[in-house]
């Protein structure tokens, strides 16, 4: 389905977050529907501009699903939600719409989408950057940059797109080109268990056609299980005889293409990520070393490896990004000297075993500062695993106590970093990581 498909139906909108909002808006300004029927989970203010509109909430939700035609899902409703299923044959999301738009109406751009449990993010805007110093002109959009919705009106070379596994979960039509940077451990109500969730996010890649393609992480286990199926279309990098990562370069076949101190990213494991993405390059026969050395002018994205100060001697990096020990791990090996880590989040299920032996095996991590639901968790698989001298495990009851023990604990040994890495995901105590990831800053801006 098409959003000119819409056209003089009944729609519904189900989740009426940012993404719901601005398909209401686009549809009404564009003249494509005017019948709306609004429903969301919870209790909620209809929108601004749809006061007129019939709002559906919690236990009539199938009631206001009843009387639509077409029932645009939001991607915080689980496609798993009985309600839902019960009307699959007319739901669909803004992501499939405007994918089919975009594939149907404007043959000549080429979609490009990442997915994965981390590095997405910087990926898709590495990769947008990159092309777009090469002479072209790029959307970029999805989860991060503009709504989809409102790219499908230009006229692009290429469209970036960032696909959660909510949005990937029930897509009709794939990207021309995927990439998937890593899959890890994830429990997740929205998807009923980690099964799901890995099928769920590779189900981005599952209507591919023609010459279309996709890029896999050779390195990730779960990645090149879940993708076997697909073999057919399947590419790999990280592999000796493509694009991949050794120390702190990236290499293709054996020829340096560039090392990550020439960038202003920082974190090792960012190379890998960007193995993947120079295989995109590479695979439009575009210019590597050109793109290579755009990449140089590249500004990191907010709360991922962020430098928020310098004190006296200690430098805190705000990476509230990391919402699981796999990317804690990542943050760990990116620092050199000193290093206390305030960690702690809300519980996902997650195993703290490897995170634990990361800073078992890292004389440089002085005190590691637990907090929140997985402080506890954290703080036992740290005393069962880390015997050595020389460490400080806290368990700590705020975040401005933490930043506040850590700053002294590292003016005490000669300066260092202060590494926010929390972990483990925010909600129940932020409403995303970039709240938690702004207090973080606040709070050292008031040492």
């Amino acid at each position: 389905m098409k959003i000119s498909d819409l056209h003089g139906k009944i729609v519904a909108v189900w989740g009426l977050g940012t993404e719901g909002r601005d398909a209401l808006r686009y549809l009404r300004n564009h003249g494509i529907a005017n019948n709306f029927v609004l429903i969301n989970d919870t209790d909620c203010q209809k929108p601004d501009d749809f006061v007129d509109c019939e709002l559906y909430t919690g236990c009539d939700v199938t009631e206001g699903c009843d009387k639509a035609e077409v029932i645009i899902r939001s991607p915080g409703v689980s496609i798993y939600k009985p309600e839902l299923i019960k009307y699959r044959d007319k739901v669909t999301t803004v992501t499939d719409l405007c994918l089919n738009e975009i594939r149907t109406n404007h043959p000549n751009c080429k979609i490009i989408a990442i997915s994965g449990s981390k590095g997405k993010s910087t990926s898709v805007s590495a990769l947008a950057f990159m092309l777009t110093r090469l002479g072209f002109k790029v959307g970029l959009g999805g989860n991060i940059g503009r709504p989809l919705i409102e790219l499908i009106d230009d006229n692009y070379d290429f469209l970036v797109a960032e696909i959660s596994s909510y949005q990937a979960s029930d897509l009709t039509v794939s990207p021309h080109i995927g990439m998937f940077t890593n899959l890890f451990y994830v429990h997740s109500e929205w998807h009923n268990g980690h099964e799901n969730y890995c099928s769920d996010k590779i189900h981005m890649i599952a209507n591919q056609r023609g010459d279309d393609c996709f890029w896999v992480n050779a390195g990730n286990e779960q990645l090149m299980n879940y993708t076997e199926k697909f073999v057919q279309r399947r590419r790999l990098y990280d592999i000796k005889d493509g694009f991949y990562a050794k120390d702190r370069s990236l290499y293709q076949k054996g020829q340096l293409i560039l090392n990550l101190d020439d960038l202003k990213i920082r974190g090792i494991h960012n190379l890998d990520n960007l193995a993947g993405v120079f295989s995109i390059i590479d695979e439009l026969g575009l210019d590597v070393r050109a793109a290579a050395e755009a990449l140089k002018d590249f500004e990191p994205l907010p709360h991922r490896l962020q430098k928020v100060a310098l004190k006296n001697g200690v430098l805190f990096i705000n990476d509230s990004i990391s919402t699981a020990p796999e990317a804690a791990i990542g943050a760990v090996n990116s620092f050199d000297g000193n290093l206390v880590l305030i960690s702690g989040g809300q519980d996902n299920q997650q195993d703290y075993t490897e995170y634990a032996q990361c800073v078992e095996n890292n004389t440089k991590v002085k005190a590691v500062i637990t907090l929140y639901q997985t402080g506890p968790k954290i703080l036992k698989a740290l005393r069962e695993h880390v015997k050595r001298d020389g460490i400080a495990l806290i368990e700590g009851d705020s975040l401005e106590k933490a930043v506040a023990i850590a700053y002294e604990l590292l003016q005490k040994n000669g300066g260092g970093t202060v590494l926010f890495t929390p972990t483990s995901p925010s909600f129940g105590f932020y409403k995303n990581f970039m709240e938690r990831g702004n207090h973080f800053i606040k709070v050292v801006e008031a040492l």
